[in-house]
């Protein structure tokens, strides 16, 4: 039987040094994520998550809801950009110009959930960037959300 996720996120997180029991697990859909993990990332929505113009309290115009009505938030990062599912990708929207600018994390979940895993702790921006390919290729294409982490990873480093 294969381990878990949640068991290999706790085993990597106490291969890391972080202090106490780790991160609490929150399933979306048939993937589970951790609550909240680095790049400052949270998935308080994840478990029920909600079209994004629920979520903000704009006046929307019935264009925009009809926009949106097939995004769902499953969180959010540290400048309050949601994370969504949109046609079963995970995608980041930039609050500040009324979701429109969508940036491509990742072809699932699934993959976003084990992106997470391969960043946790990761020092070397070439191994998390060589294990990130091997998960969603999609996910390192200039400009892509684990794009721009890996080169947070390598300005760390440097």
């Amino acid at each position: 039987m294969s381990e878990s996720f949640a068991d290999r996120w706790a085993r990597k997180w106490e291969a890391c040094g972080f202090e106490g029991a780790g991160i609490e697990m929150v399933t979306c859909g048939s993937a589970v994520l951790p609550d909240s993990a680095a790049p400052c990332l949270s998935f308080d929505r994840a478990e029920k998550p909600v079209a994004l113009w629920q979520v903000f309290g704009l006046k929307w115009t019935p264009e925009d809801r009809e926009r949106l009505a097939p995004v769902l938030v499953i969180g959010s990062d540290g400048a309050g950009n949601p994370i969504c599912v949109e046609a079963g990708k995970v995608v980041l929207f930039d609050h500040e110009d009324r979701f429109v600018t969508r940036q491509f994390v990742n072809s699932s979940v699934h993959c976003l959930a084990e992106c997470l895993l391969a960043f946790i702790g990761e020092k070397n921006p070439e191994r998390f960037r060589e294990a990130a390919r091997a998960i969603d290729l999609p996910a390192l294409a200039e400009g892509a959300f684990w794009w721009h982490a890996a080169r947070g990873v390598a300005e760390e480093t440097a």
